[in-house]
């Protein structure tokens, strides 16, 4: 029942997201071209976790939807950018995502990257035109904290981490999996914070509450890669394996890494204890996270 209300919610709250999606991810400077392969990505669906995870986090410190939503946004326009590049030719060469054709085989490579660079400089761009009059400290620390989990010392750093490892230890591996997809959901939780502008122990409480859900995340992904429905996950199943890649599955099996993510799962659930039935909603997240099929 409490999954059941949470995608609930979350359906609730992506009606009400897709609108500000679509009217931030462009302008009528645009040429029509890119107007229209961003329109395509943006409508190609997606979880929205991390935009959600940003709104929730800050409702905890008593900051509404209006104040948080742009901030969502620019979470997820970045996130799209990087699962754009992540499926070029060059990179993992996806033909599919979220059930349909990624966006280099729908229109082409060219346009693919250059939609990508489009999303992931406009999501600075939002956080700057939202928050810079309004609260220039806090828009600051906003487009600080996005710029390192979105760079060389995270996402992008993950990425070629990924494609070019240093080693095949779980040290390596576990450090590349959370750079490359971590670091963006530690962001989103520590986003709420920023907005909130709360205590260093509630950014902190943030920022190790993000870390946690992220690693869970990653564990589920890797077995849905593993044994999921292709139909149900809109993309390509068995990656890793067909590539050589390795997982935490990899080092410490199917059940034991079922184990791993519950635990991590147990310690998100926790540090959101103090915040008592505010916290509801996250909770019912990070439970969602390790059971979700897609």
């Amino acid at each position: 029942m409490r999954e059941k209300n949470l995608l609930l919610h979350l359906g609730h709250f992506c009606k009400k997201f897709e609108v500000y999606l679509q009217l931030w991810s462009t302008n009528s400077d645009f040429p029509s071209k890119l107007i229209n392969s961003i329109s395509y990505i943006n409508n190609s669906g997606g979880k929205r976790i991390r935009p959600f995870m940003v709104c929730e986090t800050a409702n905890l410190f008593d900051v509404n939807f209006k104040n948080s939503i742009a901030a969502a946004v620019s979470i997820e326009m970045l996130h799209t950018y990087s699962l754009i590049h992540d499926d070029l030719p060059s990179m993992d060469d996806d033909d599919y995502r979220r059930g349909r054709k990624t966006l280099h085989n729908k229109y082409d490579e060219a346009i693919a990257i250059l939609t990508g660079d489009s999303l992931l400089t406009e999501s600075f761009s939002l956080l700057a035109r939202n928050y810079g009059k309004k609260n220039p400290k806090m828009c600051a620390n906003l487009i600080l904290h996005l710029a390192k989990s979105s760079g060389g010392a995270g996402l992008v750093g993950g990425q070629i981490l990924d494609l070019y490892p240093k080693s095949k230890t779980l040290k390596d591996m576990s450090k590349m999996q959370f750079m490359k997809t971590g670091e963006l959901i530690s962001c989103s939780s520590a986003f709420g914070a920023i907005l909130g502008n709360t205590s260093k122990q509630d950014y902190n409480n943030m920022t190790f509450f993000g870390d946690k859900i992220g690693r869970a995340f990653q564990i589920t992904d890797d077995l849905l890669d593993l044994s999921g429905d292709l139909k149900v996950l809109g993309k390509k199943t068995k990656k890793d394996k067909e590539q050589g890649k390795l997982t935490l599955l990899d080092f410490k099996g199917v059940d034991k890494a079922k184990i791993i993510a519950q635990d991590y799962i147990q310690e998100a659930i926790e540090s959101l204890l103090k915040y008592g039935k505010k916290a509801k909603t996250l909770i019912d997240l990070s439970n969602y996270i390790i059971t979700r099929i897609r």
